[in-house]
């Protein structure tokens, strides 16, 4: 975990940051660089690890999901984090865990993002989110492991969820898609951006364009 000094307000934001299958939480720290993101927008990141095989269990009524809730509240015991400004992001095997948080934990968890998520079934099914939710998703053009179109179909199993307008607001002068659906119901929305890339987490400047995207993704939707 990542406490930057300093922190100011009577509360801040939280993020649980999920590592890859088999990868362990600093080389994702090393890669995503959130503790430098922490530090600069003043909140708290945490990196949980996955159990046995280091592979998070993504089915319904995971036990992740409950060991996950628990490490919110251990946190939340010792710091003051703003309850409406807890939020996830993962990466590949994390990204399926995130969005098993929007199925099993919305009234914890403001928003989701994702990264390089595998498969719409990693989902599991049913999924059925207590209130709709705001999902962020990240994707690369090249990814050989989380193919294009399942990534798409990921994409509009959410927008069906939320019950989002089909017709999307692009972002004009991207390399590849950037595209903003919404509003959806509540006021939540689903953010989808491609990048020139692979499977593995973005390096350079789309290193710090998703840190940037994301976060003020999660900075727009807040829990109700």
């Amino acid at each position: 975990m990542n406490v930057p000094p300093g922190l100011s307000g009577p509360s801040v934001p939280l993020l649980l940051s999920l590592h890859g299958a088999l990868q362990p939480y600093f080389l994702h720290e090393r890669e995503t660089r959130w503790s430098i993101a922490a530090a600069t927008r003043s909140f708290i990141v945490a990196y949980p690890s996955a159990g046995a095989g280091l592979v998070w269990d993504v089915a319904q009524r995971s036990g992740d999901v409950t060991y996950l809730r628990e490490v919110v509240k251990d946190i939340s015991r010792t710091w003051c984090v703003d309850p409406r400004r807890i939020h996830v992001e993962g990466f590949s095997s994390g990204a399926n865990m995130s969005a098993r948080l929007a199925c099993d934990a919305s009234t914890v968890f403001a928003s989701v993002a994702a990264y390089g998520g595998v498969s719409p079934s990693f989902t599991g099914s049913p999924c059925v989110p207590d209130r709709p939710i705001a999902v962020g998703l990240f994707h690369s053009d090249g990814d050989v492991i989380s193919l294009p179109p399942f990534a798409v179909a990921h994409r509009d199993e959410w927008l069906r969820r939320n019950g989002c307008p089909a017709t999307p607001v692009t972002e004009p002068g991207v390399p590849v898609e950037a595209a903003v659906y919404g509003p959806c119901r509540a006021g939540v929305q689903v953010v989808w951006r491609v990048y020139r890339g692979t499977h593995f987490w973005p390096a350079d400047d789309n290193r710090t364009d998703i840190a940037n995207r994301m976060w003020n993704f999660f900075l727009q939707n807040r829990l109700p």
